[in-house]
């Protein structure tokens, strides 16, 4: 709701003497509520835009309940309380006051905001001969802002603070801009310090300034720091916002190797409308850096975006990605529903989430931009581009929006967005558990991600619900590249946490992955996970499993690690199924520390085929075999199933000779070995025994393997594989040089 601040202009009258109430000629303060009252009815008749998700119901008329007034004298810089007041009527008021400077603070019952009426930072000057007539004004909602993170992490040593302004009513020029440290008695941390004010206009509102600011410079109480700030305005009260508490983390959020957490739709100030409107760029890459995420996907509205517009907030999003964070262009595209208009061309909508595509207009009505693609149309359009799409908070409804509708599951989307930490009610997430657990069983191979629809809202929203996506090789200094981002969503590599991070393959394959199983055989499901203190221990692991075509997913196993033996925090357990049907598995946990935290995995798909082939040992290839060197690998080799050998297949690096000179497999009951025939047909990329023989499963083999020219590498010092492990105890290059990661890429068969 809009609220209007006219501005305030400071009344002078000096008018004869008035008796002191010490009996001593003393002049006076009057508080007059005229102006207040009017701008309060004004207020009721007004919307103005939120800051984050917009409510877009009718609000109530705001009622005025009670007010604090606070006046105090100011000298050498001490403030001393003269009078203080709570207010439940808006009458003037009369204050008598003795000679000195005075400041007045009002905040109305229910507002964080404070103003602080100074008369434009000189004071008012109280002598016997004068009486101030101070116009009281009221506070517009949301005019201005305070937003920091909820929290950060251990390993962040800055706060970003974030400043906005979007009054409409004054458009009053800021002197500066000064941030508080509540905890320490408002004590002042930093300021703008700007050599004259930053004037404010229809141009540049909402306006944003951003701070980062070491938070060694706040005292902690309870593990969290305290912020307040200050508008510092010209000829307009001063606006003070907050407390507002950053909790500092003890422990960064739960990571794994090669896992890497963002948030799949949030929105900027390129979402910007008639009820809503966001954080920048930089701010929200800021916030989410120091919260512990890695990556963002901005979502900004088709409503708000035409394409020359579409192209600066790409190039925004490119100038502010880096090896550190990165930041990716998406889109949510409101897609009408033929058959729901209320009106002759006035439609419902529901939202679709499209990554790695090109702009795709999509208007609403309310917005008065019209209305463009129907869902279909619009996921063939961003198929067609090589993008994908993710069905957003699906069961959301509002005056403007519908749930997404039965025929509409049956389209090729890549997702479900069913966890929706900014807009959903609670009973939203088991609606789409549900439709996802229904969609999986009819055979559809579709995935799960999480995300905030933070619009800002870094202090109550932004990065609570992650998604944590799978892509190897990369670091924290040095992230995947956006395409991989895109292509782990694209593929299911992912899992979605509010809190611990629960992850697990079978016989190797990650979630999102098929994996093939011979019908009789084991199969290993290993289940790893990581949590904190900050969301407690996990309670329950829950391993779901779907047959194909069935009716009902079922409770494979439930695990709890603090009564099978392992480490609640961080550990991970292995389970043997021995499918005999097409089926699939999923994973999820919770914990407990005040409240639930809650962590779903996507699926590994499980294919049962008949044995018609000898079972081989093969690493496969790797994704990353450079660096590659010729030279000597030595190791073990533990089989989970018995396969018969007859040679050793190297696989090299592209256009190079890669191959096995010499190998040795040996234990207290084997000892073969075999040599290379040198570059000889289409085979030379094979060793071969003088006879087959066989290794046996869960025996421990040792092998040496002798290299030539540039055999593809696995860089890791053990490997998981459909039939095994392999070890690297120690590989020496021609050079001499010793490693312990290296593990030549092979196969036995």
């Amino acid at each position: 709701m809009k609220k209007l601040l006219v501005s305030c202009l400071v009344v002078l009258i000096l008018a004869g003497m008035t008796a002191s109430v010490n009996a001593e000629a003393a002049g006076s303060i009057t508080l007059d509520f005229t102006q207040f009252n009017d701008q309060l009815e004004i207020a009721n008749q007004l919307e103005q835009q939120s800051y984050g998700i917009a409510t877009l119901m009718s609000e109530e008329p705001t009622e005025f309940t009670s007010m604090n007034i606070r006046v105090v004298k100011v000298e050498d810089g001490t403030e001393t309380t003269s009078y203080d007041t709570n207010v439940t009527t808006l009458d003037d008021i009369s204050i008598a006051l003795d000679s000195g400077t005075y400041k007045v603070y009002t905040q109305v019952e229910g507002d964080d905001t404070v103003l602080e009426y100074n008369n434009d930072s000189e004071g008012y000057v109280v002598t016997p001969d004068s009486k101030i007539v101070i116009p009281m004004v009221y506070s517009p909602s949301e005019g201005y802002i305070l937003d920091v993170p909820w929290r950060i992490e251990k390993s962040e040593k800055y706060i970003p603070i974030l400043a906005v302004d979007n009054d409409r009513a004054t458009y009053a020029d800021i002197n500066n801009i000064y941030v508080y440290d509540h905890n320490n008695d408002d004590s002042i941390v930093a300021s703008t310090n700007w050599d004259s004010a930053q004037p404010i206009d229809r141009s540049n509102t909402p306006f944003f300034y951003l701070f980062n600011i070491d938070k060694n410079l706040f005292i902690q109480v309870d593990g969290a720091i305290s912020v307040k700030i200050k508008f510092d305005l010209h000829w307009s009260p001063d606006n003070w916002e907050g407390p507002s508490n950053v909790r500092i983390a003890q422990d960064d959020i739960p990571k794994a190797i090669d896992w890497y957490c963002g948030d799949t739709h949030l929105h900027t100030n390129y979402t910007s409308n008639a009820y809503e409107y966001g954080a920048p760029i930089y701010a929200t890459r800021a916030s989410n850096n120091a919260m512990g995420l890695d990556w963002m996907i901005v979502t900004d509205h088709s409503f708000d975006l035409y394409p020359a517009k579409w192209a600066i907030s790409s190039g925004d999003c490119d100038t502010h990605s880096d090896g550190f964070f990165r930041i990716l262009q998406g889109e949510e595209v409101s897609c009408y529903l033929p058959g729901t208009e209320p009106f002759s061309s006035l439609y419902q909508y529901n939202h679709l989430l499209v990554y790695g595509a090109d702009f795709i207009p999509g208007g609403e009505w309310e917005d008065r931009t019209g209305s463009n693609y129907t869902p279909a149309e619009a996921i063939a359009i961003a198929n067609s581009q090589g993008g994908l799409t993710y069905l957003a908070h699906p069961f959301y409804d509002d005056q403007f929006r519908d749930p997404w509708r039965a025929e509409d599951y049956n389209l090729p989307f890549t997702g479900l967005q069913i966890w929706n930490y900014g807009s959903d009610i609670p009973s939203h997430l088991p609606d789409g558990l549900a439709k996802w657990s229904e969609l999986l069983l009819g055979g559809r191979h579709v995935y799960v991600e999480g995300g905030t629809d933070a619009h800002g809202d870094f202090n109550a929203i932004a990065g609570k619900v992650k998604t944590y996506i799978y892509v190897p090789g990369y670091s924290q200094s040095s992230l995947p590249p956006r395409t991989e981002i895109i292509n782990a969503l694209r593929n299911g590599h992912s899992v979605m946490s509010d809190g611990p991070l629960v992850l697990f393959d079978i016989n190797g394959a990650i979630v999102g992955n098929n994996v093939s199983v011979t019908k009789g055989t084991n199969a290993t499901i290993r289940i790893q996970w990581n949590s904190t203190p900050e969301f407690g221990g996990i309670n329950n692991i829950v391993v779901n499993k779907g047959v194909i075509n069935g009716t009902a997913e079922n409770n494979f196993r439930v695990i709890q690690p603090s009564t099978i033996g392992t480490n609640a925090f961080c550990d991970e357990y292995e389970l043997t199924i021995s499918p005999n049907e097409s089926c699939y598995y999923r994973v999820e946990a919770n914990t407990t520390n005040g409240k639930e935290y809650r962590c779903y995995t996507n699926p590994v798909w499980v294919e049962v085929i008949a044995d018609t082939t000898p079972p081989v040992f093969d690493t496969g290839e790797s994704a990353k075999p450079y660096p590659s060197i010729s030279g000597t690998h030595n190791g073990t080799i533990t089989l989970n199933q018995t396969i018969s050998v007859q040679t050793l297949y190297t696989y090299p690096c592209a256009g190079t000779g890669g191959h096995t000179e010499y190998v040795k497999i040996w234990n207290k009951t084997l000892n073969v070995t075999a040599k290379w025939d040198g570059y000889k047909g289409e085979d030379w990329h094979n060793v071969s025994f003088n006879q087959s023989f066989t290794l046996v499963a869960n025996e421990t083999y040792n092998y040496t393997v002798r290299t030539g020219s540039y055999p593809q590498i696995h860089h890791t010092a053990a490997l998981r594989t459909a039939n095994g492990w392999i070890n690297c105890t120690k590989f020496t290059d021609v050079n001499g040089k010793v490693y312990k990661d290296w593990i030549p890429a092979i196969r036995l068969e």
